[in-house]
């Protein structure tokens, strides 16, 4: 069993339906769900596009990396994201990220979908991530170099991330 932390969001149409159809759906791929509070966040790399709202979630679960990524991708699928006719930080009905998988650090490749990088090698440079990050694990370490993402956190002030009212 390992520990997974799934970032995940959602800015087209009913965005907290949409990431609680997705937390649905993950459910039967491990045990001990958490769920961070959700987030309201302006967009990074493309900003013309609505905000998002962002959470993150917490498992224990049996399968691997590799496994959890086609599930996910199923997922994003059934909840109406299509990869191919959207760019790839564009607006989406719904993002399921692998954040972190344990204390795993590495590069593999996926079947049918194509790298995989864990720890997530964004989620240093993105507060509305670590924000629910930290509301569920406040002293996780990045495993790569052993800094807490707290730390890393304290770094991003600038970037607008407002607790979401549900």
């Amino acid at each position: 069993m390992k520990t997974l932390w799934l970032g995940l969001g959602s800015n087209i149409g009913n965005r907290a339906d949409n990431i609680r159809a997705a937390l649905v759906e993950l459910k039967p791929h491990g045990s001990d769900w958490t769920v961070a509070d959700f987030y309201q966040t302006a967009p990074r790399d493309m900003t013309s596009q609505p905000d998002f709202l962002n959470t993150v979630t917490r498992c224990t679960t049996e399968l691997s990396a590799a496994e959890i990524l086609k599930r996910i991708h199923s997922i994003e699928l059934k909840g109406g994201r299509n990869r191919a006719s959207v760019p790839a930080k564009g607006p989406r009905t719904i993002d399921i990220d692998i954040l972190q998988y344990g204390e795993d650090v590495g590069t593999w490749e996926v079947d049918g979908i194509g790298a995989l990088t864990i720890p997530h090698p964004s989620m240093h440079e993105r507060l509305f991530v670590l924000r629910p990050l930290l509301d569920l694990d406040p002293e996780l370490t990045d495993p790569r170099d052993g800094i807490t993402w707290k730390t890393k956190a304290s770094h991003l002030s600038e970037q607008r991330v407002k607790l979401y009212p549900i």
